[in-house]
């Protein structure tokens, strides 16, 4: 068995609960809230800044947040983005992207940011308590295997806004604002995730994620003693299991202790959807 570095509580990863409709609509409100904050804090030449996100300017984030709420405005919106075909070895989601930023080109930051506070609360309302009959649809996905629309409504929506408000924030060098009970809450549920699309490289032996940081904590997945223990700043492991970072970046990142073969197996197949 491999020793903790610090004496912390041990999180199933698995068992991390599921968010409830209510709950899915209180973080949403946070992020959005949280983003809003960052983006009147932003100065003019910060919007053409480049990001993490390697196609994308920080006006480029912005505008795919507004395409992204504006998606649960009615079925009428998200048929128009979801009908969207992906060019072959394109994920769905990429697809849908580049539908969001062609419906927005030529919009000043100004613009998107008014379009966003007018669709944001309707969608985040309709998310958690609405489109009753299209959440039980489930879709492949190259990464996960499956995505229910479910997951993406109440858990996929407001990683994603987390998750960009960091790409800004990095890119542009603004504080991250994070708190231990929100980022700490969509961290978990990250967790749970990344869980199962590991469930299959843990058979042999389980691994113990240490994530420093605010929202961060220590994870443990699969089942027996951890074979390999992974620590990791929580911020850059989100970039890396979130696909920012290459292999090698977040290797050079992470300290592994135990089997470090094992380790470096497990980190090489980490992520999740955001």
């Amino acid at each position: 068995m491999v020793a903790l570095t610090s004496v912390q509580t041990i999180y199933e990863a698995v068992q991390v609960p599921y968010v409830t409709a209510d709950e899915s609509e209180a973080l949403l409100h946070t992020e959005l809230g949280r983003f809003w904050t960052l983006l009147d804090s932003l100065d003019p030449q910060d919007w053409n800044k480049p990001t993490a996100c390697s196609a994308w300017s920080v006006r480029d984030i912005l505008a795919h947040q507004a395409g992204g709420y504006a998606s649960g405005m009615g079925y009428k919106d998200l048929i128009h983005q979801y009908m969207s075909i992906p060019k072959r070895g394109q994920l769905p989601e990429d697809a849908v992207n580049e539908t969001q930023l062609a419906d927005r080109v030529g919009k000043s930051p100004a613009e998107l940011i008014a379009e966003l506070r007018q669709v944001g609360p309707v969608a985040i309302q309709k998310w958690a308590h609405q489109f009753q009959l299209i959440k039980l649809v489930t879709i492949p996905h190259q990464v996960t295997g499956s995505l229910s629309l479910r997951h993406l409504m109440l858990v996929i929506h407001s990683r994603d806004t987390w998750m960009h408000r960091l790409d800004i924030c990095r890119a542009t060098g603004h504080k991250f604002e994070q708190t231990a009970e929100h980022d700490g809450r969509i961290a978990a549920l990250v967790m749970r995730d990344v869980a199962k699309v590991l469930s299959k490289k843990t058979r042999r032996g389980s691994v113990v994620f240490e994530l420093s940081g605010i929202p961060g904590g220590v994870w443990k997945i699969g089942a027996g003693d951890p074979a390999s223990t992974i620590q990791m700043d929580v911020l850059d492991f989100n970039i890396y299991a979130s696909g920012r970072f290459s292999y090698e970046q977040a290797r050079s990142k992470a300290l592994l202790a135990g089997d470090v073969k094992f380790g470096e197996m497990i980190l090489k197949n980490t992520l999740a959807l955001y």
